[in-house]
């Protein structure tokens, strides 16, 4: 994974995730890198990671994340963390993996408290810059961004929710998270699927899990 860096915008991914979790909760930041999200959230909170990067997990650690552990996200069954979570979250990492159902229906099951939430950040191709592109008859992929050639999955604002309603999953809340457009959409969300650079859902089971 590359070395992705903290978003500082108020309007961004990042912040906008971190104004959702209290510090008195149990995360796990799937797909973690270098720990930027317990940054955000606060000193109190209790955080756990995963990553496939070996530094990036030695740099989150450093950061006070409690537990990190390495792991490929395709192959799930070998993760040794046993513990459940209040929160999980899966900031821009599902649209990496080859069978992303297969894992966030994993992290449901095995690692999610009873009625915690699973928070799920996708970049939207649906956006303004990639309709205009088409028009032109482009489609290029690139280093970083929507189109990020590391990118296995691309996702609308549908095809996103038909993704997590699959996962047994119900959407309590949703936000679109952009730099420059931002403010607009916090006033008229019905922007969000246009100029919204990344789809945020807080999500939580639809049944809750029995004991």
């Amino acid at each position: 994974m590359k070395n992705y860096e903290v978003n500082n915008s108020v309007y961004g991914t990042h912040h906008l995730i971190a104004n959702e979790i209290s510090e008195d909760l149990k995360v796990l930041d799937v797909g973690c890198n270098a720990g930027y999200m317990k940054s955000l959230v606060g000193n109190c909170a209790n955080f756990s990671g995963l990553d496939l990067s070996e530094t990036a997990l030695k740099v989150a650690k450093e950061n006070g994340y409690k537990y990190v552990e390495k792991i490929d996200l395709d192959c799930c069954e070998y993760l040794k963390l046993k513990e459940s979570f209040d929160v999980i979250i899966f900031a821009d990492i599902l649209e990496h993996l080859k069978h992303p159902q297969e894992c966030l229906k994993f992290f449901i099951e095995k690692h999610l408290a009873d009625n915690g939430m699973v928070i799920i950040s996708l970049p939207n191709v649906a956006h303004l810059s990639v309709r205009v592109q088409l028009l032109l008859g482009r489609f290029n992929y690139t280093d970083s961004g929507i189109l990020d050639k590391t990118h296995l999955h691309l996702y609308t604002l549908k095809t996103a929710k038909k993704l997590i309603t699959q996962c047994g999953l119900w959407i309590e809340k949703e936000k679109f998270s952009s730099n420059r457009f931002g403010r607009a959409i916090s006033f008229f969300p019905s922007l969000g699927g246009l100029l919204g650079f990344n789809l945020l859902f807080f999500t939580r089971p639809c049944q809750k899990k029995s004991s």
